[in-house]
């Protein structure tokens, strides 16, 4: 059944390779990660109950984002399973929403590009940390990551186009040197950051939008835009940090 599963996505992707995806929502290859393994993901969801986009927690009451995930989310902490309420889970209102004041997103020739794709949601309360909920590091200096540096994505979002799983799913990355990168996407700048497996279904498209690329334990990434074939472009985060530091401290 996984080896039909996988013909099956291949043949989806040689179908739409020429398109960008906004929302970077598809789950391609992977598996479920174990249970509270990644206790910084949020899951911003409508009021509905329905997904909206990923995010990390990056402080007591700070979730960081991408600045394409607009809408008016509930944030859920501590989760695995996103349609139940598990014990473990955290619910929050968003006070503030600070989305980055170059943020810029428009088409050129068909293709979605995003600048500056990063936001950060002040809770309603600070969360409750514990063994469930967790502050996921941010990097101490502006540096680009070499290639082949290993990495990870995670997200609630689909697997195929008809499911979604109600469990968090989580695969590994590998960086690539922004000249080889910019093969896909001219558009790419030093506020991005290139991540993925060519020619590969298991990659960086798998993570939801807003969710952290983690790399040695720190939120290098923030998933924000791709092809539906690898590599996938990240907001790199190094480059924002003096906003994020005076954004939280304001």
């Amino acid at each position: 059944m996984w080896r039909l599963r996988q013909a099956l996505l291949l043949l989806l992707l040689s179908f739409s390779f020429a398109q960008t995806d906004p929302l970077r929502s598809q789950i391609v290859g992977g598996h479920e990660a174990k249970p509270h393994s990644r206790p910084y993901m949020a899951a911003l969801k409508y009021h509905n109950g329905r997904l909206g986009c990923g995010g990390f927690l990056v402080a007591p009451q700070w979730v960081m984002t991408a600045a394409h995930c607009e809408g008016n989310y509930r944030v859920t902490l501590g989760a695995h399973n996103i349609s139940n309420k598990e014990p473990s889970q955290q619910e929050f209102r968003i006070e503030a929403s600070y989305t980055h004041p170059k943020y810029k997103r428009y088409n050129e020739d068909n293709k979605l590009i995003l600048y500056n794709d990063i936001r950060l949601l002040k809770l309603n309360s600070k969360a409750t940390l514990n063994e469930y909920v967790q502050i996921l590091r941010l990097p101490k200096f502006d540096r680009d990551l070499s290639h082949g540096t290993p990495c990870s994505v995670a997200g609630w979002g689909r697997v195929y186009k008809d499911w979604s799983p109600d469990t968090l799913y989580e695969t590994n990355v590998a960086i690539y040197d922004r000249g080889l990168c910019s093969q896909w996407y001219s558009h790419l700048n030093y506020g991005k950051i290139c991540a993925g497996r060519p020619n590969e279904p298991e990659d960086s498209f798998t993570g939801d939008s807003g969710g952290p690329l983690v790399c040695d334990g720190v939120a290098q990434g923030i998933v924000s835009y791709g092809k539906p074939c690898p590599p996938g472009v990240y907001t790199r985060v190094s480059q924002y940090l003096d906003w994020i530091k005076e954004t939280m401290r304001s």
